[in-house]
C-alpha cells in the first residue's frame, strides 16, 4: 500500500505523496461539476467516493460570491482509481458520505432536506438503505467508531434546542444517547478514540464568540456516563478564516484523535491573538464568511499541539519566529506524522508534513496554481492504484 495525502485547491481535488512527490490534480469527464472533493477511500485502496456540484445562479446574490454562484446540486460518485470509471450512487442530492463501514462493503451517509436528517448506511451504490436516524433538525459531523457498532454526529436546528447537541446512535438497536448538551455552547465535530470507548469534540460558547473564532476540547465515554475538559479559557482556534480577499479559505477547526489512542489534536491561540478577517454578524455573507478583512489588525498566530487524553498533558509542537496561523491538523494511518495548513496574514493556506514531535517540518504545496491548499485527509492506496492510475494522467 501507498501513502497518498487527498486535499483541496481551487475547488478541485489534490493529491500528493507525503515526500512531496507526484503532484496531481485529477480532470473528470462528468459535465457541469465544477466542485470535486474525495470523500473516502474503500478499504482495499482501490476505489473512493468523491462528491460534486452543479453551478447555480443564485437569484438573491447581491454580493460577490464566486460571481453570484451558489452551489446546491450535489452528486456522489463510485471512482475505480485504476481505469477513471466513475458511477453515480444513486442518492438525492445533498447526501454526503460520511464514512465506510467495516468490511468496505456498506457505505454511512448523512442528508439533510427540508430541516430533516436521516443518517443510514447503503450498499455501494445507494441501495439497500438501512436508516439508523431520521427526526428534525440539521445534523453532520458524522463519524463511525472504529468497530463499526455505534455512530455518533452533531445536530442543530432541533425543536425547543439552541445551540448543537451531540449524540451516538446504536447500529444494531438504532437506539440514541444524549452525549452533550448545553444551550449556552455549540457541541461540534465528535472523532472517535481507537478502542470506540470515548469521543473527543470541541465546545464554544457561541454567545461570546458569534463568529465561532474560539473554543475548547472536551473527551466523553461513548455511553455518556463520563465527562472532562481537556483545555480551559477557550483557547482553541475553532473557526479558520483566512487568505486575502477573493481567495478565503476556511473551515471548522475541530480535533482528532491519533490512531494509537495516545493523543488528540489541540491549536491553541497564542495570547491576544487575532486573525485578520473580523465578524461582522449583521454584514451579507463575502467569501463565504459574515466577516471584513482587516490584516492591519492581525497579530499573533497558532501553535499545534498534543494532548494526553488521559492526563491533560499538552506538548505544544509548532513554535514559529514569528508566529504564524497553523490549523486543520489531520494524523497520518500510523501515527507518526500530521498534515496540517499553514497561513501567513493574507496568504493562501500551504501544505506542510511534521513528524509526530514537531520535528522535521517540511512545506509540501500552495496547490494548483498556488491558489491554496486545505483540508487533508490522507489514505493508503492499493500499488496499482497510484502506479496505473488512470487519474494521475
Amino acid at each position: 500500500m501507498i501513502d497518498v495525502i487527498f486535499f483541496i485547491s481551487n475547488q478541485r481535488i489534490g493529491a500528493i505523496r507525503p515526500d512531496g512527490s507526484d503532484e496531481c490534480y485529477p480532470e473528470f469527464t462528468e459535465p457541469n461539476q465544477v466542485y470535486w472533493q474525495l470523500m473516502t477511500v474503500l478499504p482495499d485502496g482501490k476505489q473512493a467516493v468523491l462528491w460534486s456540484q452543479e453551478p447555480q445562479r443564485n437569484p438573491k446574490a447581491d454580493y460577490d460570491d464566486k460571481d453570484g454562484l451558489a452551489f446546491a446540486t450535489s452528486h456522489l460518485w463510485r471512482y475505480d482509481f485504476v481505469s477513471g470509471a466513475l458511477k453515480e450512487i444513486n442518492l438525492p442530492s445533498l447526501y454526503g458520505v460520511a464514512g465506510v463501514m467495516p468490511g468496505g462493503e456498506r457505505l454511512l451517509f448523512n442528508g439533510n432536506i427540508d430541516n430533516v436528517v436521516h443518517i443510514f448506511t447503503s450498499d455501494l451504490d445507494g441501495g439497500d438503505r438501512d436508516y439508523l436516524y431520521t427526526g428534525p433538525g440539521y445534523a453532520y459531523g458524522t463519524s463511525r467508531s472504529p468497530d463499526g457498532s455505534k455512530v455518533a454526529h452533531h445536530i442543530t436546528n432541533v425543536p425547543g434546542k439552541p445551540g448543537y447537541q451531540i449524540y451516538v446512535i446504536d447500529v444494531q438497536t438504532k437506539e440514541r444517547t444524549l452525549i452533550a448538551d448545553d444551550p449556552e455552547y455549540i457541541f461540534f465535530a465528535p472523532a472517535w478514540s481507537p478502542d470506540n470507548q470515548w469521543l473527543v469534540y470541541v465546545r464554544c460558547a457561541y454567545r461570546q464568540f458569534p463568529g465561532h473564532e474560539r473554543a475548547d476540547i472536551c473527551i466523553s465515554r461513548a455511553d455518556g456516563s463520563e465527562h472532562r475538559e481537556l483545555t480551559t479559557g477557550n483557547q482553541h482556534c475553532f473557526g479558520v478564516a483566512y487568505g486575502p480577499p477573493g481567495n478565503v479559505g476556511g473551515g471548522s477547526n475541530g480535533s482528532a484523535w491519533s490512531p494509537d489512542g495516545r493523543w488528540v489534536t489541540y491549536t491553541r491561540c497564542l495570547p491576544g491573538a487575532r486573525g485578520p478577517w473580523e465578524y461582522q454578524p449583521d454584514r451579507p455573507n463575502r467569501d463565504h464568511f459574515n466577516a471584513e478583512y482587516k490584516p492591519e489588525l492581525a497579530r499573533g498566530g497558532t501553535e499545534i499541539c498534543l494532548i494526553n487524553p488521559q492526563t491533560g498533558e499538552t506538548t505544544a509542537i509548532t513554535h514559529d519566529d514569528p508566529p504564524t496561523w497553523n490549523f486543520h491538523a489531520g494524523w497520518s494511518p500510523d501515527a507518526a506524522h500530521l498534515a496540517f495548513c499553514r497561513a501567513a496574514v493574507g496568504c493562501v493556506g500551504e501544505f506542510w508534513v511534521m513528524d509526530v514531535d514537531g520535528g522535521n517540518q517540511r512545506f509540501l504545496t500552495r496547490g494548483l496554481n498556488a491558489t491554496g491548499a486545505d483540508h487533508f485527509r490522507w489514505f493508503r492506496l492499493a500499488d496499482s492504484s497510484w502506479e496505473q492510475g488512470a487519474w494521475r494522467k
